[in-house]
């Protein structure tokens, strides 16, 4: 109830919806919740710029108070004052539940202050909707991603292959981000992709973003995984 860190879905999705027991748990009568970002996409290197982690309430009569997690692949992440939240091993938690408002939405602010080096890199939100009965149950969780371009990315030329070196076409992928071939792409998914981009995981974990077949996962081939996401395979 004062807080959490390392249930933002960076570490390999985990959080507090699928974090095993002492954490809350999904049941029968709870929703997730829909979670977002706000805020720009492209900053300068080293800015301090204002975010803000919304959860809103799909069972907004039952489940009337919410919580986050909010973590960052590099920069630093720095507190917003009243908004009741606390950094936590680096991480933005809440400090106590906070009331969903009339538009079924509880929020925060928070200032991450980008890396100087140019590059892609990712805020990571776990949001829970909870309905304020002290108890694990009848709350749910949901998770978010949000990619910042930070300066100018130049991309990186590779050399051309020898005229005598055979060229591998990788195989077509029906759905980017679809790890597992069920159709669907689920944020575990996604995370799994983001996790690879950022060197954390090999790319045998999801073949399925890995769209030009170079065994690297890009800033375009996450975009498109997330499209994927949101509209369907």
């Amino acid at each position: 109830m004062t807080g959490i860190a390392g249930f933002s879905g960076k570490n390999n999705g985990l959080y507090c919806s699928n974090a095993g027991f002492g954490c809350h748990t999904s049941s029968a009568q709870a929703i997730q919740p829909m979670v977002r970002f706000e805020g720009p996409t492209q900053i300068d290197p080293g800015a301090e710029v204002t975010y803000r982690f919304v959860v809103h309430s799909e069972a907004p009569a039952v489940q009337v108070q919410a919580g986050l997690d909010v973590a960052a692949s590099d920069g630093k992440l720095v507190v917003v004052a009243g908004q009741n939240t606390k950094l936590l091993l680096g991480e933005i938690t809440h400090t106590g539940p906070k009331d969903i408002d009339q538009n079924a939405e509880a929020s925060w602010q928070f200032i991450w202050q980008a890396p100087t080096t140019p590059g892609e890199y990712m805020l990571f939100g776990a949001g829970n909707s909870v309905d304020a009965s002290g108890t694990v149950d009848g709350d749910d969780g949901n998770l978010t991603v949000l990619i910042v371009t930070v300066g100018t990315v130049v991309a990186t030329a590779t050399a051309s292959p020898s005229i005598n070196t055979p060229t591998v076409t990788p195989p077509p992928i029906s759905c980017s981000g679809d790890c597992n071939g069920d159709g669907h792409v689920t944020v575990n998914e996604l995370i799994a992709a983001v996790n690879i981009a950022l060197g954390q995981a090999q790319i045998t974990a999801c073949r399925a973003c890995d769209l030009n077949g170079d065994a690297m996962i890009t800033i375009n081939e996450l975009i498109a995984a997330v499209s994927k996401a949101l509209q369907g395979c």
